[in-house]
């Protein structure tokens, strides 16, 4: 690797949507870091995206449901330079509810915390340097967001797991479209992309009992269409915010202004009103900054990750 060599870091990279990203950027000359639960899946990965592009890549191990792991992560990442490009793609839905080893709800740990504490942790040295890209994995799932109040981590009444990512997911975008105002200028560009439904890991293993009632009427139609698209097809958003390659007539190559929201084609779309609300932004930066200066260690997580969806 010569030190033009462009770095990135993809979070939930061995397997899905993670890995066919990643090896995309290997096909653009990045040098690129997978980071995932499994050694031998992050080991099967890493060859895969080392034989998609002339740059080694590297795999680290790191369960970021744990805060600390997250902040291993970013000691470990800050140690070689400001990376020039960090994809948060890491998420999960849960059929039940249960806390981290911080004692945080799994889902909101997740789908925005994790991705929320590594950014804050890398993005000064971004600053520094001038220049660098973050992408927010989104999710349609806003639309049936949890509609508890975001001053809180935990879901108000009864869990359902696709709802309470929903509600993840809408704190993760509102988060995003804030970082964007506040990086404006300074040569950092901060997008969401949306993959949509897919047969992912995560895709095949959702069940009716993650959706709230009138929704879980509509299940075996949602099921249905996770299948209609490939993983390596529903990454063209993530790709397209990471490389600015949008797809012909839509934009110059990199052309996209900071707060762009990718579809699941690859093409701007408007954000979820709720995600641009001032004051929503602002409740979930203050909840995100409160939560990870306040972990603590909880035993109820040494047995309730058996219940987690894959990533």
């Amino acid at each position: 690797m010569t030190e033009s060599t462009k770095r990135a870091l993809v979070t939930g990279g061995t397997g899905g949507i993670g890995l066919a990203t990643a090896r995309a950027l290997a096909g653009h000359g990045y040098a690129v870091t997978i980071v995932g639960r499994d050694q031998q899946r992050g080991d099967a990965a890493r060859d895969q995206v080392s034989a998609a592009g002339p740059v080694p890549a590297r795999f680290i191990r790191a369960d970021l449901s744990a805060l600390s792991a997250v902040r291993a992560l970013a000691d470990d990442t800050r140690a070689a330079g400001p990376l020039d490009l960090l994809v948060n793609n890491v998420g999960g839905v849960y059929r039940q509810h249960w806390h981290t080893v911080d004692g945080i709800e799994a889902t909101f740990a997740m789908s925005h915390l994790s991705g929320y504490l590594l950014t804050e942790l890398l993005v000064d040295d971004m600053v520094a340097a001038g220049r660098g890209r973050i992408v927010n994995l989104t999710s349609g799932a806003i639309r049936l967001a949890d509609r508890t109040p975001l001053d809180r981590v935990e879901v108000a009444g009864r869990y359902y797991g696709f709802s309470a990512y929903g509600r993840a997911k809408l704190a993760n975008l509102a988060y995003t479209m804030g970082l964007a105002d506040r990086l404006a200028g300074t040569g950092v560009t901060v997008l969401a992309a949306d993959p949509g439904a897919s047969a992912t890991e995560m895709g095949r293993s959702m069940r009716a009992d993650l959706f709230p009632m009138p929704a879980r009427l509509a299940f075996p139609l949602i099921y249905l269409n996770l299948f209609r698209t490939s993983a390596t097809d529903a990454a063209r958003s993530s790709i397209a915010a990471a490389t600015g390659d949008l797809p012909s007539g839509t934009a110059a190559s990199g052309d996209l202004p900071s707060g762009t929201v990718l579809g699941p084609k690859g093409t701007p779309v408007r954000p979820d009103a709720r995600a641009t609300d001032p004051t929503v932004i602002q409740t979930v930066t203050a909840l995100s900054q409160a939560t990870c200066a306040s972990t603590r260690t909880d035993s109820r997580s040494a047995t309730a990750g058996q219940d987690a969806l894959p990533e």
